[in-house]
């Protein structure tokens, strides 16, 4: 695979965006493409916005614009891929608008310019039935949001990807972006993550659903309690300690992971969401007290100002 110099994100986004923030300030230049000038428009403003965020906290060292002219905004396809050496694709998650744009991509660009997806939980393996001419050159680089700040990537190869381009991913988000890779050993929908984040999620859209507690109060469950522990522990650690000195093998065989299978059963098991639990979350959404009166823009800024503390903090920076 050639060496990676300009990178092409398509996409603007709340995830392409926090990419082309990543690569700028990786010293990557990039392309920033849409099609729509609003769009584009919009998503320039984003990068502004966590840039400007980056900086009052003393993230980067150099004033927002020096990165933004790493930044090549476009509306013109063709402009964007024009001498790439990598695409990061962060549109709609829809098999059909991916399937296209990566059919247009292979026929376009050399056989050794890696296309990788964003995609948050779609598979390689159905993205490559649009690649006609080199598919082993496609694979999926799930970031989690916002990029720029959470750095995890999933890297998970379809059935057509090949070792090359596995190697050359894995090596450009670990060595040159500095994210922390998992590259999975199996295709599944979903991925990692997302699939424990959405067996949590069902079961709170469950207890929203059965009148056990409002959004907001299981909102207070995760952020202090388990969000805490989460933090710097995933669930087989924080279990092998719940255990005690006997560790995960006393916590399932007499501790609490034993106990729990007298009550496991009654966890959600549906696999679409009750349209009744919809209604009742966005509607408590409505009445959520910290949110109101709050834009997308300024909940954004919150968010990232506590992920920039936290981040610090488990790295012993303050």
């Amino acid at each position: 695979m050639r060496q990676i110099k300009t990178v092409s994100v398509i996409g603007a986004g709340v995830i392409g965006a926090g990419w082309s923030t990543l690569l700028a300030l990786k010293g990557y230049e990039n392309w920033f493409y849409t099609e729509k000038k609003e769009t584009l428009d919009k998503g320039l403003a984003k990068i502004k916005g966590y840039l400007n965020v980056l900086y009052e906290y003393k993230l980067i060292d150099k004033e927002p614009d020096h990165y933004m002219q790493k930044i090549h905004p476009t509306t013109k396809f063709d402009e964007a891929i024009n001498n790439t050496d990598f695409v990061l694709e962060a549109i709609i998650e829809e098999y059909g608008a991916k399937k296209a744009l990566f059919k247009q991509l292979d026929e376009k660009l050399d056989k050794d310019v890696i296309l990788a997806s964003s995609t948050s939980g779609l598979l390689m393996t159905e993205i490559q039935k649009a690649m006609i001419r080199y598919p082993e050159r496609g694979v999926i680089a799930h970031p989690w949001n916002p990029p720029h700040l959470l750095p995890l990537i999933e890297i998970v190869p379809g059935e057509k990807t090949s070792q090359d381009t596995i190697y050359a991913t894995k090596d450009f988000m670990e060595n040159k972006l500095e994210r922390v890779v998992v590259v999975l050993k199996k295709e599944i929908p979903g991925f990692i993550g997302n699939r424990l984040a959405f067996a949590l999620f069902r079961e709170a859209v469950n207890l929203v659903d059965e009148g056990v507690a409002t959004v907001e109060d299981i909102d207070k469950v995760m952020t202090a309690a388990i969000g805490l522990r989460w933090a710097f522990m995933g669930p087989f650690l924080t279990y092998h300690l719940g255990g005690g000195e006997g560790g995960i093998e006393y916590f399932f065989s007499k501790g609490f992971g034993y106990g729990a299978n007298e009550w496991m059963y009654t966890l959600a098991k549906y696999d679409k969401f009750p349209y009744t639990g919809v209604v009742k979350s966005v509607q408590q959404m409505k009445e959520y007290e910290f949110l109101k009166n709050k834009t997308f823009q300024e909940l954004s800024k919150w968010r990232d100002e506590k992920l920039i503390s936290l981040i610090k903090l488990l790295r012993g920076k303050i």
